[in-house]
């Protein structure tokens, strides 16, 4: 008798925890339009952000490229007799060992001579 019991209040339980459970209507979420708002601006700044700093990189790489290609007049200095001799140059052609000329020859610098590297006008 007492199981009898036991599992009608099963059953009633049951039935009421279904239903509870299927009853709840989902609301309808309202966006706040201040935070809406906030996510585009903090959105469009990030992306102004970003094409600024693309702009600032392709800016800066074309002036290194720019100064690397400058023509430049290198004046090989002898230290022992004071002798020295000047070739024009492509700034990005000098290396620590040596450089190569316009005319493409290739000139090696020797451990007594010294090189100072000016400005073509």
């Amino acid at each position: 008798m007492i199981s009898k019991i036991l599992v009608t209040i099963a059953v009633i339980m049951a039935c009421m925890w279904m239903l509870s459970a299927r009853a709840k209507p989902e609301l309808k979420r309202v966006p706040n339009p201040a935070v809406e708002r906030n996510k585009k601006l903090i959105r469009n700044a990030a992306l102004a952000f970003m094409v600024v700093m693309a702009l600032a990189a392709g800016i800066m790489i074309y002036l290194e490229v720019d100064k690397r290609s400058e023509i430049v007049t290198v004046q090989v200095i002898n230290t022992q007799s004071g002798a020295s001799t000047s070739y024009r140059v492509m700034k990005n052609d000098i290396h620590s060992d040596g450089f190569t000329t316009t005319d493409g020859v290739q000139v090696f610098v020797a451990g007594i001579e010294r090189i100072e590297i000016e400005r073509a006008e």
